[in-house]
């Protein structure tokens, strides 16, 4: 269940310093290419698709057996921004985002989380070479440990966040996002619980009643 998309490609976990440079290289050479346009596009595309890579920190947790704190490490994540159009400046959102990672202690965790959730995004309407935007998402967040019998948690999540887009043509760009994710948690419940022949044992508590994780990420905009 633990793994890391691009694992041949790209190194188990980028720093978050040396990310935001290469992310801010890149978003230069956008910026860039679409300055030397002619002109700003005359058309927007109805529906935008924009794959991304990124890096997930956050989320605390506790040990029920020693009440010590036991975090999730910070680790690569990836996803999909679904964008459509109310009209040039508003779009309504779904996004995907996927973090495998493990929760540090004695034994280690592997835990993945993804969340899922719909919302909207507003921007800038002077804008042309880098156009920024404001975001709001609602859904769900599934945490899924990786242990013998451990039960999958799914709960409400929320999203706000914002970032900004870099169009080359009118069909491609470049998107720049940073948010912060946060799951409602019962603070007084245990998590990742598992029933043996009428025994329950559970592997990990809440620390609070909210599980707040921030990404950074680097898309690719595909219009139609």
């Amino acid at each position: 269940m633990h793994w890391h998309i691009g694992k041949w490609f790209f190194p188990r976990q980028i720093s978050l310093r040396n990310w935001m440079r290469a992310a801010f290289g890149v978003t230069l050479l956008a910026a860039a290419a679409s300055a030397s346009a002619q002109h700003a596009p005359d058309t927007y595309s109805s529906w935008e698709f924009t794959p991304f890579y990124g890096y997930m920190a956050g989320g605390e947790f506790e040990d029920p057996t020693t009440n010590t704190d036991r975090d999730l490490d910070a680790d690569n994540s990836f996803g999909l921004f679904i964008d459509a159009a109310a009209d040039e400046w508003r779009h309504y959102e779904l996004i995907y985002t996927k973090q495998g990672s493990s929760i540090d202690g004695a034994v280690p965790l592997d835990l993945d989380v993804e969340y899922l959730q719909i919302g909207g995004t507003v921007m800038y309407q002077d804008a042309q070479t880098v156009i920024p935007y404001f975001g709001m998402t609602i859904g769900g967040a599934r945490l899924s440990p990786d242990g013998p019998g451990l039960d999958d948690e799914t709960k409400f999540a929320f999203s706000v966040g914002g970032g900004f887009k870099v169009p080359v043509t009118d069909h491609f760009g470049v998107r720049f996002d940073a948010r912060a994710f946060v799951t409602l948690l019962d603070s007084s419940g245990n998590v990742f619980c598992v029933s043996d022949n009428g025994v329950g044992t559970c592997g990990i508590r809440a620390k609070s009643d909210t599980f707040v994780q921030y990404q950074a990420a680097l898309g690719v905009i595909i219009g139609f």
